[in-house]
């Protein structure tokens, strides 16, 4: 299965939390899925942790990127493409990051594991 993932199921994941679904936590553990990453996220997650809103615990960026590569995840640029679909979306959702993030998927034409319930408000399989 493709999916991608959103930022905060990222974490989540790397974090071992407890809020991850059973289903999520299926899909992340399993590397026959080719599990993507958004570098919006990266980007995301990078202002959070600058900006102190996002605890880091000794992490660094770097070292969220070595151990998603290390679990075989794959890194996702941004495209003109996905670009092109986040200025037709409607404003239903106004977080920039998951508004990227819902084009990626739609260019993609995979599901977005999340468990953000703006999101499912768009033309998107969403996985939770």
């Amino acid at each position: 299965m493709d999916v991608l993932v959103d930022t905060h199921a990222v974490l989540w994941w790397l974090a071992g939390s407890k809020q991850l679904s059973r289903r999520a936590k299926l899909i992340l553990a399993d590397p026959a899925n080719r599990r993507m990453v958004s570098m919006a996220s990266l980007w995301e997650i990078a202002i959070k942790m600058g900006t102190g809103r996002l605890p880091a615990q000794g992490l660094t960026l770097k070292s969220i990127v070595e151990t998603l590569a290390l679990q075989q995840f794959v890194l996702r640029g941004i495209q003109a493409d996905d670009l092109f679909r986040m200025e037709t979306l409607p404003w239903l959702h106004r977080d920039p990051f998951d508004r990227l993030l819902i084009a990626q998927a739609q260019v993609e034409s995979v599901p977005l594991l999340t468990a953000d319930a703006m999101i499912a408000r768009y033309a998107v399989k969403t996985l939770w």
